[in-house]
């Protein structure tokens, strides 16, 4: 990662009504450049370039007081920086990059051969629902490899088959300090706080996770429920019938869940008297139901 440090969790990107900087304007411009970018390695190449051609666009509409930053080369220098810290945060296209880069350094199996066989057997163990014995191995595949991120996940999956949350919900956060951006473990402690009834807690990890992985529709699903549970009628619909698009466009098994809960959602909001609003969403989203 030499152009970019990636730090999401908690950082969700909102639209601000205050006026936009110099910097804000480069990097939405700089954005728009790197969009259709594929690889990594594209990215790193691309980066330095896009940005000049960025900072050159948005200083023709910039007013005198904008183009006096770029004066000095300590300006112009202090500007890439800021947009390079920006761009993870402003571009999807630069934040899934990067997550896939850090995907190969992480989602892999051990440099020690040991740590494996203690990973495969603790594996063995939870498909037999053996928790006991999987948390065992899970333990001493993490000891001799404290960096073993597929170990941290299954041995938090195990303690949260066993509903023990909040262990799970420590093995998930071992993990996301090692790999804050890491999709197993983000999904999963969402639904573990759920499990203990920390909405907050619950929608702040599902939030991350539409943020990061926009594609997920897992985020959306389970944001959707928790911001219903709250009574926040109208974010929860939106969220619901996302991910009800995506599990549709997918071909997933999971779009049964979806039709069920937004049936859910129709009744409750038609019983509260608020079945407007629920088809002024669903006509957003070309969502129909029969009544």
């Amino acid at each position: 990662m030499k152009h970019f440090r990636l730090i999401i969790i908690g950082l969700i990107l909102t639209v601000s009504i205050k006026a936009q900087t110099f910097a804000e304007k480069v990097a939405l411009k700089t954005c728009d450049c790197l969009d259709s970018l594929q690889t990594y390695k594209q990215l790193e190449d691309s980066i330095k370039n896009c940005t000049s051609k960025a900072m050159a666009l948005v200083m023709i509409e910039s007013s005198p007081d904008e183009k006096k930053i770029l004066n000095t080369v300590q300006g112009i220098t202090g500007v890439f920086k800021e947009v390079n810290e920006m761009l993870p945060s402003y571009c999807y296209n630069v934040r899934r990059l990067m997550i896939e880069e850090k995907k190969r350094q992480f989602y892999k199996s051990s440099v020690f051969l040991e740590a494996n066989e203690h990973y495969e057997s603790g594996n063995d163990f939870m498909d037999k629902n053996d928790y006991e014995n999987s948390i065992k191995e899970f333990q001493k595949a993490i000891k001799i490899d404290p960096n073993f991120i597929f170990a941290y996940d299954h041995l938090a999956i195990s303690y949260r088959r066993q509903e023990n949350y909040k262990k799970a919900i420590k093995y998930y956060q071992k993990s996301l300090e090692i790999f804050p951006e890491g999709e197993v473990a983000i999904l999963n402690i969402a639904v573990s706080y759920s499990f203990l009834n920390d909405y907050e807690n619950s929608l702040k990890y599902y939030n991350s996770l539409i943020f990061l992985f926009k594609d997920n529709p897992e985020g959306y699903f389970g944001a959707g429920k928790i911001l219903f549970i709250k009574s926040d009628y109208k974010n929860a619909l939106e969220n619901i019938f996302i991910a009800h698009r995506i599990y549709t466009k997918t071909n997933s098994d999971y779009v049964t869940d979806s039709e069920k809960l937004i049936g859910m959602m129709y009744t409750e909001l038609k019983n509260k008297g608020k079945i407007d609003l629920f088809k002024e969403i669903a006509k957003k989203y070309n969502i129909s139901i029969n009544e």
